[in-house]
Parts: C-alpha cells; structure tokens; sequence
C-alpha cells in the first residue's frame, strides 16, 4: 500500500512539470508573434501596405519591326520606292498563365460579345493544348479606336488581357512581286521545334523567308507593375528593340509591273537578268497571290485565298521551282556543243524536206519519223536557227551523238540550281544513257538523241537557268550567280551594312567562231526568222533570241497543249554593262513566237527607250 501511494505522487508531479512546459511554450510562442506583429505593423507597416498594394507583371515582349524593301535605285527614303513597309499598330494579347485556371476561354467569349464579334472569331485563335501557357496569344492585331474604348469602358472585366505595340507588315506591290517577297506567318510547329515563340512572326516564303535572319531584328522586353485592383502604376523597358535590318532589292519595280501586266491571265514566267552582274530586275510568276491578305485578320477571306492558292498552285514560283522541256530554245546550245566538239562548221548545210526518218533496227518495228514545222530546204547553223529547223538539228544530233550535248548541258549547268537566293528552287534534268537504261531497262536509241537535239523527251530545264545560259552566249561564257538582294542597309541610319557583289556561277570560254555563229543565228531569228514579225522595228534596239514550242501531249485549254518560251537578249553585240537578258515561259502559249515572244517585246521596248534616254540602265 505505501508502495502504490508513492508511484502515484510521483505521476502527478510530472504531470505538472509538463503542463508548466506547454504553458511557458505557449507564452513565448504569443510574445515572439506579438514582437513579430509590432515589427510588421507599426516599423514596416507602410513598406508592406505598398507592396501589398502592387503586382509586378509578367514581362511582356514586344516586337521588334521587321527591316523594310527598297526598290534597286534606293538613294534616301524621301525618293525609295518601298516595295515591303511597315506600319504600327496595337493589337491584344492574352497569356493563359495570367488568368485563373479555364478562366480565359469564359473570359474570351465575353470579350467578344463586348466587341460586337463573331462567336468564336477570338477563342478560335486559342490552342486548347496552350490554355497553361505562359506564352503569348494574339487576339487582336489591329485594335480599332471604336474597340479600344470599350476595352477602357470595361477595364475591371478584361484586366488580365494586354493592350501593346506592334508591327504590321505591308507588301505595298502585293501580287505583281508576291513570288520574290514572299510573306511572313505564325510559326508552325517545325518552327517552335527549332526555337521561334508561338507569336513571333516567321517569313513563310521568298525573301521573307530566305533572309529572315537578317530582317526580323531582336524582340524588346516590358516590365509591367500593376495596382492590385489593375491599374497600371508603372510600365519600364526593360531591354530595348533591335529594328531588322533593310533590304535593297536588284527588281526594277517599272519592269516588274510591266511584266506582271503583260502575262495578263496566263500562266507562266518572266526573268530579266543584268548578264554583267547576275542581277534580277524582273521575277515575275502567275498564278500569284496576294500576301496581305494572308496576313491579314480576316479568316473568311485568308482562308478562300488560300483556298484560291491550293487550287491554282498559286504559290508556285514558276521561274525557279517548275521545269519544262526546253523545246527550241535548247538548239543554240546544240549548235555551240557541236562547233566547240569541231564535228560542224557554219557553212555545212543539211537539207530539210519537212521531216526526218530513221530507220528502224528491227524487222518488226515500223521507222521512225519526226517533223519540222515547214520544209525549210538547205539550212546552215545560222538559217536553221533562224528559222528553227527541227530537221536540220535531228541530222546535227544524229551526227554527233548524244555525248556532246549531254556534256555541254552539263557545262551550262543545266542540271543544277544556280543558288539563287531563294528558296524551293529545283534543278532541270538532263537523261542520260545510263539513266535511262536504269530507270527503264533500255538501251538509249537514236530516237532519244534526236529528241535531245530539239529539247524535247526526257530533257527538263528551269527558266532561271536557260536565262543563265543566254547570258553566257551575251557575255562569251562568263555568267554570274543570279540574286535579288543588292544590299543590306542598317536599320537605324540606312547606311550600308554590306553590298552583294556579283559571283560567278561558271565560266566556260566559248571560240569566237562559235559565239560568233550562235549570235548571228540568234539576230537573225528577230529580224527574218520566227520572232521577225515583232521585234524586226526600226525604233526597237537590236535583239537577239530564240523561240520555242513545247509539246506537252496534254488535253487542257481546248487542245492548246504547247508550252511557249522565248528567251532573248539586247543590245546585240552593245556594251555588256547595258545589256539585258528576257526568259518568258508560258504555260499552253500554243507557239514561242505567239505566246511569248509579245510579252518580251514590252520589257525589251521600255529598255529601248531607256538606252535612248539614259535613265535606269545601273
């Protein structure tokens, strides 16, 4: 008994140690959070109310403006005519992270009805796989007075949504030149994948695309501090833009709408080329389409001309990124491959009865027989260029072989792209023996060389580098590596940041007896040949071309199933520096002479009236 009275006396004596702990624990605690209050209200109490009362913004970038296009002639922007602009605008901007969770589609639906818009016309443009993004979604790009007061009258409702600067590109020459420019869009995913943000802008296509680099400068940053109830307190730049740099364009923007006009609706092709520099004045392709409306607000019109741009092939840049079969305008180099091997000289004739035969290797297979277009009789180099004489150029072809021809093709690379600079652009293609026995399982037969001889069969050249080619019968053999881009300008003062000098692509000696013949030949087509009855004027400076009709074997535009070219140059043996080389392709242009050769005639009559004149001949 006394044992068990003493175990209990000492239980109650730690159970009062341990209440007197938690009783002197809990005292302290209080006294340290009322130390800690006094601190915080009365010391620090306005520090933290200010800080209570204001919220430090995402920061938010703005771009950075895309540097411009100038015509070749840039001097100063008072007398440049601007071929690509600018123009500043506010647009609004939405980043997901900013609203409360599934808050920004229910808040987006509202602006809309505040802004009198279509149902879905700006939740449309949010990716369900973004709604936790933290990057920015472009609502509006070009916010209207009308709705930038209402956005004002509304502000406690729309708070979360960002009102900023921002570019709008204008293409100021739209379709005429919309191949050469191309136009810039949202990137796409391949573009994200290598580094764009999903709201920077990404050339799409032409120079946009192909100097990118260079034109879209470097994004600026804004950091925004906010009132809790959403004012703004205080915007700070937080990193300043980097304007892109500009561009001044080789294109004569007088050639290129007069050569856009003159393919009128047909489809086709214009290339003109300084033969002394390799600079493009005139790139000219149809269909065309017009890129401000591709980046324009507007889904309902956007979406048919893209619609319009599917249907027409309309992006397609005819000059650098289609190839046709040569047709014609590929006997000079027959012609040149011929004398250059010595296997022909100017006064060796063949005699043109209107067709030619060849005899077949089999018993059981028929001969083969191929037409000219007339019976031209005796025909040397000269006169058989003159008047494109098929049969004469199957007797040449079956004379020297198919080799020669092949190897000079080669030469003019006429199987390879120029690197001009532009994207998509393919190289022609010139068969070969060992391809054909390849991709067919047969030998090569006399039929294909004499097919090769007229640019017709398996051969496919692009109008870029026939133009090459016919620069290099204008210089002698020396032709420079084509482009678009004379000069970078810096953004800030337009000085010149660097000038693009002219390169040579090749460079292939040709015998003066050789270019001798091939000009004369090629002068005489414009003055009694198959291009006589345009470009034989007084008034016109002298020109030398060729004409060529393709036989496509096709069904469209009501059986006119040939392609047409003609490819020319002028002043005839003048001052290189003012010469000028014209390629025209057109699609179902029935003959070279009726479907291309007028559409020439215009660029080489305005050229003519300039060498008279003196003006715009650098």
């Amino acid at each position: 008994m006394i044992f068990a009275a003493n175990e209990s006396s000492s239980q109650n004596d730690t159970g009062n140690a341990r209440l007197v702990f938690i009783v002197i624990f809990i005292f302290v605690t209080f006294v340290l959070l009322l130390m800690r209050l006094f601190v915080l209200q009365i010391e620090s109490g306005d520090k933290y109310l200010e800080k209570s009362q204001r919220v430090i913004r995402k920061v938010v970038t703005f771009s950075a403006p895309r540097g411009e296009m100038f015509e070749r002639y840039f001097k100063n922007r008072e007398n440049a005519k601007n071929i690509v602009s600018n123009s500043t605008n506010l647009v609004l901007v939405a980043i997901p992270t900013d609203f409360e969770k599934e808050k920004l589609l229910e808040k987006t639906a509202l602006l809309e009805k505040a802004l009198n818009l279509p149902a879905n016309s700006l939740t449309s443009k949010i990716p369900l796989d973004k709604l936790n993004s933290n990057e920015e979604i472009i609502l509006i790009d070009k916010l209207t007075p009308q709705e930038m007061t209402i956005l004002a009258d509304y502000h406690f409702m729309f708070m979360d949504f960002i009102i900023k600067q921002n570019t709008t590109r204008w293409y100021n020459f739209a379709n005429a030149v919309s191949h050469v420019t191309g136009y810039i869009g949202l990137p796409s995913p391949q573009d994200i994948k290598a580094g764009f943000k999903s709201n920077q802008w990404v050339g799409k296509n032409g120079l946009e695309k192909q100097y990118d680099d260079i034109l879209k400068g470097e994004d600026g940053e804004i950091v925004q501090i906010k009132t809790a109830t959403g004012d703004m307190e205080e915007q700070k730049v937080f990193k300043n833009f980097i304007p892109g740099n500009n561009l001044v364009l080789t294109l004569d923007m007088e050639l290129q709408n007069l050569a856009w006009a003159s393919l009128g609706d047909k489809r086709g092709a214009i290339v003109v080329i300084k033969p002394s520099t390799g600079e493009i004045l005139v790139m000219a392709s149809k269909p065309d389409y017009d890129p401000n409306i591709l980046i324009s607000n507007n889904n309902d019109l956007r979406n048919q001309h893209l619609e319009y741009i599917k249907n027409q092939f309309a992006e397609i840049n005819r000059s650098i990124t289609t190839k046709y079969p040569p047709a014609s305008t590929f006997k000079p180099l027959v012609a040149l491959a011929a004398m250059e091997e010595k296997q022909v000289s100017m006064s060796e004739t063949f005699f043109c009865p209107g067709s030619f035969t060849i005899k077949s290797s089999y018993q059981n297979l028929p001969d083969s027989t191929f037409h000219c277009w007339a019976a031209h009789g005796e025909n040397n180099i000269v006169t058989a260029l003159a008047n494109s004489c098929s049969v004469y150029f199957y007797k040449l072809g079956q004379k020297i072989g198919a080799q020669p021809i092949i190897r000079y093709s080669k030469y003019f690379m006429l199987d390879q792209t120029t690197g001009i600079d532009l994207p998509g652009e393919i190289a022609g293609f010139i068969p070969t023996p060992e391809w054909k026995e390849k991709q067919f399982r047969q030998r090569w037969f006399d039929g294909d060389t004499v097919n090769l001889s007229i640019g017709q069969g398996f051969v496919e050249t692009t109008l870029i580098s026939m133009v090459d080619f016919f620069s290099a019968i204008a210089t002698g053999g020396v032709v420079y590596k084509p482009h678009l881009v004379k000069q970078v300008l810096y953004a800030e003062n337009d000085e010149v940041k660097e000038d693009i000098k002219r390169s040579v692509l090749y460079e292939l000696p040709i015998s003066t007896t050789t270019l001798n013949t091939i000009q004369a030949g090629l002068r005489q087509v414009v003055i009694s040949g198959t291009a006589s009855g345009l470009f034989n004027r007084d008034y016109l400076m002298p020109i030398a071309g060729k004409t060529g009709t393709v036989q496509t074997r096709s069904e469209r535009f009501q059986n006119k199933t040939q392609h047409a070219w003609f490819i020319g140059y002028g002043p005839y043996q003048g001052d290189i520096e003012k010469s000028i080389v014209v390629g025209v392709i057109v699609e179902y242009g029935v003959t070279g002479s009726a479907g291309a050769a007028p559409v020439a005639f215009d660029i080489f009559n305005t050229w003519s009236r300039r060498l008279k004149t003196g003006n715009k001949l650098d």
